[in-house]
């Protein structure tokens, strides 16, 4: 896969990936004989969406996190360029299907005396 787009291909893939899991989820929600008659479907759809909403929980924060430890652990400050230790601080993030909560890369720098968010694209330029 590519770092910044997938393609249409890539994403049935995903997608069928996360269809075969769903069958997965049934077997839990229900055991191997499956919902009963007298299941109806808003029962199955409300498990439907909490798996889809814990997948998307647990792609996106997998994900960020493997983001986040690409960063070496001090970046120079914009200002001054004094390397600053990396920490993380929660933030919510807030998505088409929901919110979660984000681990987010932070600096300080105390001879400025101000916080700073590394950068990928500061990585990528080489530029403080």
């Amino acid at each position: 896969m590519t770092a910044s787009t997938l393609t249409p291909q890539e994403l049935q893939n995903i997608r069928d990936l996360a269809a075969q899991w769903g069958k997965i989820v049934a077997r839990h929600a229900f055991g191997e004989a499956g919902p009963g008659l007298q299941t109806d479907l808003t029962t199955l759809e409300q498990v439907a969406a909490a798996a889809a909403r814990g997948l998307t929980d647990g792609t996106l924060t997998a994900l960020l996190e493997q983001q986040a430890q690409t960063l070496p652990a001090q970046q120079p400050c914009p200002d001054c360029g004094q390397l600053c230790t990396v920490h993380q601080e929660p933030r919510l993030l807030v998505g088409h299907g929901g919110s979660l909560t984000y681990h987010e890369p932070v600096c300080h720098c105390p001879a400025c005396r101000r916080d700073f968010f590394p950068s990928a694209a500061r990585l990528a330029s080489g530029r403080p």
